[in-house]
């Protein structure tokens, strides 16, 4: 298991390596060299402390213990790329300070990492890495700092990443930042989980020099939580291939549920509107594109069904009046959400007007007659363009008008008093 987790990270960090670096040749900002620099120093040190690779270096001392120390300060390094990568997401003007000072802090960990382990004067033998008694603290206080600076440089780059996260919208960049503040996450236990060998460094003066079990799974699911990410943009590119499949399923799943309110309402007075009676409120993931497409449908097929019940001035009431315009709020990443007009505040008010619309026609069928002035013909819905994603798209923003405007509440309302439906009381949404 050890050696299989090493091997996978060591390949994974590797491969990613040589491809940021094909990547820097054609021009790249500073992010991506950093980037590369980590990869490739985290994947030479994992490959080097495979426990098969470390096994056949016993015969070969001193040089055995010449590659542990190298893979120790590898590693250190690549902590280093590690928070460079997070300096350099932030603002240009305000970072150059800080990073000259985070770049002298970090040489000086190196050459104090460096001189500790010659002074507790390690060697490898039989596959652990051994201290003298009177030296085996100098080991246990490598470890410490190592996790120590290791830590803090992955909580800059997750704390960066976070901000980075919340800038961008919806899509494969969104991904490939939650993917890799995971990453970073999981790596800040891989990084502490070296403290578990202090107690070992300081009662007998070893340590592994190989990676174990745990640290090799580890590194394994860091290595590709952080490729994964860090290339999310290449492998969803291609929006109709299986890699970004799991990507749709979650945005189709999520816009489903997104739907729930103004499906539900529709739903509760209009049963026969659904495809299929028998199919679960909530979508099997893999099967969301479908089952989302299904609820559009009936959607829409609610919306002719209450046609006799439209009142004949929703238009009028409902729209927003003077500047301060409509409460309706963006309906934010919630699914393969586009360009619904030449206006979203336009839009927003036409969404607006729609609900409104509907509403008020839910009341009526509620109450068992139609409001004055309806006629059977009713307005046209609002269209939008002949795919689904637009359609999907002006749905939320109806959906979202539905739930939260006060312009649709107050023709709702307006509606009860109108069919008589206040009598019975207060009516949910």
């Amino acid at each position: 298991m050890a050696d299989l987790g090493s091997l996978v990270a060591a390949a994974l960090f590797l491969s990613f390596a040589l491809y940021r670096a094909l990547i820097i040749w054609r021009g790249s900002d500073p992010a991506q060299r950093y980037i590369a620099g980590f990869a490739g120093c985290m994947g030479a040190a994992m490959l080097f402390r495979a426990p098969v690779v470390m096994s056949a270096l016993r015969d070969l001392a001193p040089l055995d213990t010449v590659v542990m120390l190298i893979t120790h300060e590898l590693k250190s390094f690549a902590h280093v790329m590690l928070l460079l990568v997070g300096l350099s997401l932030r603002p240009a003007a305000a970072d150059r300070k800080a990073q000259g000072r985070q770049i002298r802090l970090a040489a000086a960990v190196l050459v104090t990492g460096a001189a500790v382990l010659l002074m507790a004067g390690v060697r490898a033998e039989s596959g652990l890495a051994t201290a003298p008694p009177d030296r085996r603290w100098f080991l246990a206080v490598y470890n410490v700092l190592f996790a120590a600076y290791g830590t803090w440089c992955l909580l800059v780059l997750t704390r960066e990443l976070v901000r980075q996260t919340r800038q961008v919208a919806a899509g494969p960049m969104r991904t490939g930042l939650r993917l890799m503040t995971f990453a970073a996450l999981l790596g800040i236990v891989w990084t502490l989980w070296v403290l578990t060998y202090v107690p070992m460094n300081l009662t007998q003066g070893l340590h592994t020099a190989s990676e174990d079990a745990v640290c090799s799974v580890l590194g394994a699911v860091t290595a590709a939580l952080a490729t994964g990410g860090a290339t999310a943009t290449w492998w969803a590119s291609a929006s109709g291939g299986p890699l970004a499949a799991p990507g749709r399923w979650l945005s189709a799943y999520r816009t489903h549920r997104a739907l729930e309110p103004l499906w539900s309402a529709l739903r509760t007075e209009l049963p026969q509107i659904a495809l299929d009676p028998a199919a679960p409120r909530r979508p099997v993931l893999w099967r969301a594109e479908f089952d989302l497409y299904r609820r559009v449908i009936e959607i829409r097929d609610g919306h002719l069904a209450l046609r006799p019940y439209f009142p004949a001035d929703a238009t009028g009431r409902a729209a927003p009046t003077g500047t301060g315009g409509t409460a309706v709020g963006p309906v934010g990443p919630v699914g393969p959400v586009g360009p619904v007009g030449p206006g979203e505040r336009s839009a927003e008010v036409r969404a607006v007007v729609e609900a409104a619309t509907i509403a008020a026609a839910l009341e009526g069928k509620r109450a068992g007659r139609a409001p004055a002035g309806a006629h059977p013909s009713g307005p046209v819905s609002q269209q939008i363009a002949n795919t689904v994603a637009a359609e999907t798209a002006w749905l939320l923003l109806v959906t979202a008008a539905f739930v939260s405007s006060p312009e649709v509440a107050a023709a709702r309302v307006r509606a009860r008093t109108d069919t008589g439906g206040l009598q019975d009381g207060p009516r949910s949404r």
